[in-house]
């Protein structure tokens, strides 16, 4: 399959930070089978590679949940039109959606109208919520690409033809080793702006609790992005990272983590860490009534069992109150001292 991709004149669209990072690795694949692909991109600095044309940034997609998305339906919406026509324009064979269903599963049905091959690689998670969409997809995309064990034997259950890729994290990370033996707990708020702000009030109460007794830790934020852009407020006493995430990862003794993917590499590279993510009050009330799976990190789910502790909840105060306890509790068991 990968062989004939390769081959193709092929339009891919990531929506967010994530499944930039996946449509790189999947990229570096078709390269083994030519030199010269011809690929156009919507998607963020993670496509500036040789060979691929990125024809729209990204980072003007990164909505994040149901509340947001309706907040800025007119936007995206705009953002639809301007990639279809895109797509019109270039006349791909083929269209690969990464992720990002709110507007990727409208660009399957355009794409499919106009005649290409759909393969939609990191497909609605229908496993979860929604399920209803698995007629959509079955209608609007020839195959699905999954990383994910447990996705890949969930859309053959449906009926949905799928293929299984190996997830190319597990080779990708193995590389890295600790160089700063500093004490450190590393923050990631996530990779879209609204998940970030909401999730960035947890960790600054967290940081102020913290700095009410003296102890030898030090923090540090690990963004995406630069800073400017994202348009939030970082405690002055913070050491942003937004280069190099990985080893700014592996050099820390715990995560707080609020990404999915994120907490996917971390559990690869045996990072300690703790997930916690505040959804919007709408979105926390809706989905909790749809929500099919008791799990919701996406590291205990790839692993299948529960190792990662994980928070969610909209009230910011519990879930600081929260982590701070966690982590007084397991500082003595990862050699760290207050």
């Amino acid at each position: 399959m990968l062989k004939q991709l390769a081959r193709s004149r092929l339009f891919i669209c990531s929506g967010e930070p994530s499944g930039d990072l996946y449509a790189r690795l999947l990229i570096e694949k078709l390269k083994k089978f030519t030199s010269k692909p011809t690929i156009y991109c919507v998607g963020g600095r993670e496509l500036h590679l040789d060979g691929v044309k990125l024809v729209q940034d990204a980072r003007q997609l990164q909505t994040f949940g149901l509340n947001s998305s309706l907040f800025n339906f007119k936007k995206n919406y705009y953002i639809y039109r301007q990639i279809a026509r895109t797509i019109y324009r270039f006349q791909p064979e083929v269209f690969i959606p990464i992720a990002y269903p709110g507007i990727n599963l409208l660009l399957c049905r355009y794409a499919k109208r106009l005649g290409m091959k759909v393969y939609y690689f990191l497909p609605p998670q229908i496993w979860a919520w929604a399920g209803f969409r698995k007629y959509f997809i079955k209608k609007w995309v020839d195959q699905v690409i999954s990383v994910f064990p447990f996705e890949y034997r969930f859309y053959k259950k449906v009926g949905i033809e799928t293929f299984y890729f190996k997830n190319p994290l597990l080779s990708h990370l193995k590389s890295y080793r600790r160089r700063d033996f500093r004490c450190r707990i590393g923050l990631m708020p996530g990779s879209r702006f609204d998940q970030i702000k909401r999730n960035l009030v947890v960790m600054r109460k967290l940081i102020k609790e913290f700095y009410k007794f003296k102890n030898n830790i030090e923090f540090c934020l690990i963004l995406y992005d630069r800073v400017d852009s994202l348009k939030v407020q970082i405690p002055a006493q913070i050491k942003v990272i937004t280069q190099n995430r990985y080893q700014a990862m592996k050099d820390c003794d715990l995560l707080i983590i609020s990404s999915g993917t994120a907490s996917l590499e971390a559990r690869i590279m045996s990072i300690p860490q703790i997930f916690v993510h505040r959804p919007a009050v709408f979105d926390y009330y809706f989905f909790r009534r749809f929500i099919r799976i008791k799990e919701y990190n996406l590291a205990n789910l790839y692993f299948n069992n529960r190792d990662v502790p994980a928070y969610i909840s909209p009230d910011s105060n519990y879930l600081s109150e929260k982590l701070f306890n966690h982590i007084q509790d397991i500082l003595p068991s990862l050699g760290l001292k207050w």
